[in-house]
């Protein structure tokens, strides 16, 4: 399997090109290009996965269409990641939490296969007999979920930025 997987959901890019068992990951806003240390080129991709929310709304679409792009050209499949069942990828029962700011929250609970997604405020959450996560996933969770997502044939034909609620221009 060669795949890659873009994240502009953060602040920092998160970049992995896998090639088979071997992934190159690269974090960051400047400096050095590990993933190109891969060898693999885009035409040789099986699979494009993609980070399509929660978090920046510019940077979604960035990654978003960049997927798009590559996919189209290279005619790999697209594989669309959520980053909070990036966070819960180790887990069978738990909740994931991230803030977006005044007490609110965006919200995976995750019981087996069953994925819940919410936006709540911190009055609504159930946090009852579950794991609680608040930390980012690690590329290797991204890692995780996409070969999960290829395993079940899990594609899309258009990856679409996952918005949990309206932006503040909106509302």
């Amino acid at each position: 399997m060669k795949g890659c997987i873009i994240d502009s959901s953060a602040s920092d890019l998160a970049l992995a090109v896998i090639d088979e068992d071997k992934v190159y990951e690269y974090v960051g806003n400047a400096g050095a290009r590990r993933h190109t240390q891969s060898g693999v080129s885009a035409n040789e991709l099986d699979y494009v996965g993609v980070v399509v929310g929660p978090g920046s709304f510019t940077g979604i679409r960035i990654g978003v269409s960049t997927a798009n792009a590559m996919a189209y050209a290279s005619g790999a499949k697209l594989v669309e990641i959520t980053e909070l069942e990036s966070m819960l990828a180790l887990e069978d029962k738990a909740l994931a939490l991230i803030d977006c700011k005044h007490d609110n929250y965006y919200c995976l609970y995750k019981d087996g296969e069953n994925l819940d997604y919410k936006a709540q405020n911190a009055s609504e959450i159930d946090y009852a007999g579950k794991r609680i996560l608040f930390t980012s996933p690690s590329l290797n969770n991204h890692v995780l979920v996409l070969k999960n997502k290829v395993e079940k044939g899990e594609f899309s034909a258009v990856a679409k930025p996952f918005y949990m609620k309206k932006s503040s221009a909106e509302m």
